[in-house]
């Protein structure tokens, strides 16, 4: 905490260039309270770590929800002075009794209020909720940048990270930005992360491109919008690596749902390392779902086969699906600061995805009828020939240019 109140109602930051000295002085003859639950705090003066105001032992602030640990601090730090010289308006630490929350910072931009909040250690789920929740009703708009130790990029793969279940909560969705994006800052580099293009492969697995720059080089509105960063040319080689491992090793440490999942594919005739090579594709709107593509794509083909040709209603795939959900075979992704995002929307997507293939044709908005046999390989070599040759029929084929659009953001001429 680096913001306290003196006796006389007056506050005092320690953000600014203070000489040890003086800061012994006015530890000596000044009493401190925390502005926010006014109980009584201690200047903290050492050799290692900045200056900053912890309550006392023994008690606890019911506003603070990040341990003021030597990461934290100097984060918070460096993100208040870099917004401070931008000349935008902005504040450290202040209480506001509307949402009885002390963000990080405060920070007022063309005609917005964010309160930027620098989250270094863990917190659960309801209490991130909450704290949203509270701002938004004040009309106060959160932006939370993880501490850069969260961070995990896969051995040799550094366009594959690991993503907890606790990161994608953090995963914005601002208007001027077409999918979710997250922050990540390293107080000792002063280096700050976009992780953009996040395509996922499995609850903690997924794609992404990470774009790493010095703080001072960026501005605020670089954090609200974002360029169309273009998928690498080695983007779909490696997505078919992905998928063969999906099909290697899906079965091969079977747990509960997975033995679900096995048994609800062999009820309909598909082995489950053998799955339809029409499902498994990155989606647009992918990211809404946290079970593999091939999963929940391949529960979405299965009303279609049980057709048999017939007319099916969008309703009844959604349905389907939402049964799926509902007995834990499929489950959503929480991302509480992606409002407004269904993952009918992505059910959606991988239906226009099949009828560009030719597998569906749309009868009218709401309906649509199987007119193409889907492909059911018999061995392991066919299904990754058929997976690749999948693969350059979706990029090469003129009907399918809007899917590749969204996929890769290219600007067509």
């Amino acid at each position: 905490m680096l913001i306290a109140m003196l006796q006389n109602g007056e506050m005092v930051s320690l953000a600014g260039r203070w000489a040890k000295e003086r800061l012994i002085q006015l530890k000596k003859r000044e009493t401190f309270f925390c502005p926010a639950c006014r109980q009584e705090v201690v200047l903290k003066l050492g050799n290692h770590r900045i200056p900053h105001f912890a309550h006392k032992k023994g008690t606890a602030c019911p506003y603070e929800h990040e341990p003021e640990s030597a990461r934290h601090v100097t984060g918070k730090l460096d993100l208040f002075a870099w917004i401070k010289r931008q000349g935008i308006p902005v504040k450290l630490e202040p209480y506001l009794p509307s949402t009885q929350q002390r963000p990080d910072i405060l920070v007022q931009y063309r005609h917005h209020i964010y309160a930027l909040e620098y989250q270094c250690s863990t917190i659960s789920e309801p209490l991130f909720q909450k704290r949203n929740h509270a701002y938004r009703l004040a009309g106060i708009r959160p932006i939370w940048i993880l501490g850069a130790h969260h961070l995990r990029y896969q051995s040799n793969m550094p366009r594959y990270v690991s993503i907890s279940r606790f990161q994608w909560m953090f995963a914005h969705h601002f208007p001027f930005i077409p999918r979710p994006l997250l922050f990540y800052y390293c107080p000792h580099t002063k280096r700050l992360t976009r992780l953009v293009r996040l395509i996922p492969l499995s609850v903690r697995h997924a794609f992404a491109i990470p774009l790493v720059f010095p703080l001072h080089s960026l501005s605020f509105s670089d954090l609200l919008f974002s360029s169309a960063d273009l998928l690498p040319p080695s983007f779909w080689d490696e997505w078919l690596h992905h998928k063969k491992q999906w099909r290697l090793t899906f079965t091969l440490y079977p747990n509960k749902t997975t033995r679900l999942i096995c048994a609800d594919f062999y009820r309909f005739g598909i082995i489950p390392s053998l799955f339809p090579t029409e499902a498994g594709w990155p989606l647009h709107h992918g990211y809404l779902l946290e079970t593999p593509p091939f999963i929940w794509q391949t529960y979405v083909l299965i009303p279609l086969l049980r057709s048999e040709g017939r007319t099916v209603t969008l309703h009844s795939i959604y349905r389907f699906i939402e049964e799926k959900i509902r007995t834990g075979r499929v489950a959503l992704r929480v991302l509480p600061l992606a409002t407004g995002q269904r993952y009918t929307q992505a059910v959606y997507e991988y239906l226009q995805l099949l009828a560009g293939l030719g597998y569906i044709q749309w009868k009218n908005r709401h309906a649509i009828r199987f007119v193409k046999p889907l492909t059911f390989p018999t061995t392991m070599d066919e299904v990754i020939k058929q997976d690749k040759q999948m693969a350059e029929q979706i990029k090469m084929m003129p009907s399918l240019r809007d899917y590749v659009w969204k996929l890769e953001l290219k600007h067509w001429s």
